[in-house]
Order: C-alpha cells, then sequence, then structure tokens
C-alpha cells in the first residue's frame, strides 16, 4: 500500500486507514509501516482519561504505542455497521456500534462509538472517539491493564 500522488477526500483516506489497521492487526500482520503511511506525520489520537489507554497519542510513534495499549486491553473488537457522514473537505464522522473482548476478564462489551477523523493531505490528522457508555468499559476493564 503506498501513498497516492493525488490527496484523498476523507472518506476514502479513512477507508484507506481501516484497511492499514485491519491488515495490521490481522493474524501475521504486525507491519506498522502499513498503517504509518495512511497517517500524517503530526496526528493526534485523543481517547477519553479515563479509560487505561486514555490520553493524547501524537505522531506515528504515538499512535502505534496507542495500538499496543489497545491490544492490551482487548482480546477481540469488530466494529459493526459503520455510517459515514463526511463534512467538507477535511472532516468526517462515523457512528458505529463496537463489540470487544476484555483481555484480562474475559468479558465481552458492546458499545455505540462516535469518531470525528480530520484529514490533511489525504492523511488521518485527528482521531477523536466518543464512546456512548465509558461507564460500562470501566466495568469490564480492569484498572491495571494499560
Amino acid at each position: 500500500m503506498h501513498i497516492t500522488d493525488q490527496p484523498l477526500d476523507p472518506t476514502s483516506a479513512l477507508l484507506r486507514f481501516y484497511a492499514a489497521e485491519t491488515a495490521y492487526l490481522a493474524p501475521g500482520g504486525g507491519d506498522f509501516s502499513v498503517v504509518a503511511q495512511t497517517l500524517d506525520p503530526e496526528c493526534v489520537l485523543y481517547q477519553p482519561s479515563c479509560l487505561p489507554y486514555g490520553g493524547e497519542w501524537r505522531g506515528t510513534a504515538g499512535f502505534e504505542a496507542w495500538m499496543t495499549a489497545f491490544g492490551q486491553a482487548w482480546s477481540r473488537l469488530e466494529v459493526r455497521n459503520p455510517e459515514f457522514f463526511p463534512s467538507g473537505n477535511e472532516s468526517i464522522f462515523v457512528r458505529s456500534q463496537v463489540s470487544a473482548t476484555a483481555r484480562a476478564s474475559g468479558q465481552d462489551a458492546e458499545w455505540d462509538l462516535l469518531q470525528h477523523f480530520r484529514v490533511r493531505d489525504g492523511r488521518i490528522l485527528e482521531l477523536r472517539p466518543f464512546h456512548w457508555d465509558t461507564g460500562m468499559l470501566l466495568r469490564v476493564l480492569p484498572p491495571e491493564v494499560g
């Protein structure tokens, strides 16, 4: 997967990011450079600070560190029924349902998720997930994870 010469619209950039993320997380994956190609070097991921993998994750190295922390918390993750809502030339919102299994407790969790992505030059610049029920996530995830 290579960066295109033409900047991608937000929907195309997001689909490219999702494909790279899926390849990275697949058994036998693990080549983060595929994901890094979809990220702006100055990207920022904002996770709710109450979560074990919460905080601001900056740059491609920060994003990779977040993926490691997230993987320590969840052993399975499935995003269902994504709905895409482009907003201008640099922004897109995605509403979806998430199904996951907590690694430490083995408990399953399901929640609604709204994500806001900002895109620059066809790469993800900013990602802000909004979880409908962080309290439920905290009940499923033990505090020592992360």
